[in-house]
């Protein structure tokens, strides 16, 4: 309450130089933090558990199947074991991931092929200043980049506790989506089905693997190099 007063009386521009400071997730989680009326979601609380939504990681599927399309935002784990440890310490936590390549690219394409709505215009138009793909990742995907937008933040940003540990109990892969959601449906006693949810109108049928540069392959690594290693992707 204290730092939601404090935070209030700094003056706009103040908070606003400030948030720029952070990465977006950061960013997203000191906005949610200075909020009123904060509480753990009910959704997570009814079946005792705590769902981290990694952009382009089936996550709106997912929301749509478990949650009757309640979304929880894209905040990252460890703000939800500052703002509520017993709730944090009881619940199953789960997420699902992907390959970084796949994901980059699906992120590009969803941006530049979709119409979005406001609040993701300013990313549209960020991927939307580029060539193609292999264009878009010479030229802006870097790892001092990643962290100012949204759909391109590592995902091990969001998994990670307050000590920088992968502290989820159970994370699912997109490769195996389907296996994977069942297998949490199964522990948190759901029956439900699993739809197709905010995909890319111009994505390619075919891996990104298959039609980006041997350079670009090489980029994605290195930019995403804690992802590859933490999420099993080497």
């Amino acid at each position: 309450m204290l730092q939601r007063y404090l935070w209030k009386l700094l003056p706009k521009p103040q908070r606003a130089f400030l948030l720029g400071r952070l990465s977006v997730v950061d960013r997203q989680a000191v906005n949610k933090s200075m909020s009123a009326n904060l509480r753990f979601p009910e959704a997570f609380d009814r079946r005792s558990c705590l769902f981290i939504h990694v952009p382009k990681c089936a996550g709106s599927s997912v929301c749509e199947a478990m949650f009757n399309g309640w979304r929880p935002g894209h905040l990252p784990l460890y703000w939800y074991e500052e703002q509520f440890p017993a709730e944090f310490a009881a619940a199953f936590k789960f997420a699902f991931v992907r390959d970084p390549l796949e994901r980059a690219y699906s992120a590009y394409a969803f941006l530049h092929g979709n119409e979005l709505s406001g609040r993701d215009h300013a990313a549209q138009q960020l991927v939307r200043h580029y060539r193609d793909f292999d264009d878009f990742v010479a030229r802006w995907l870097h790892a001092d980049t990643i962290g100012r937008q949204l759909h391109f933040v590592a995902q091990t940003d969001f998994l990670t506790d307050s000590l920088g540990r992968l502290a989820m109990d159970f994370i699912g892969y997109q490769e195996h989506l389907a296996r994977d959601f069942q297998l949490v449906c199964e522990r948190l006693g759901l029956t439900s089905q699993l739809q197709h949810f905010n995909g890319s109108r111009q994505r390619r049928p075919q891996p990104a693997r298959d039609f980006c540069t041997q350079r670009t392959r090489r980029l994605v690594r290195r930019v995403y190099a804690r992802d590859y290693e933490m999420l099993g992707y080497e």
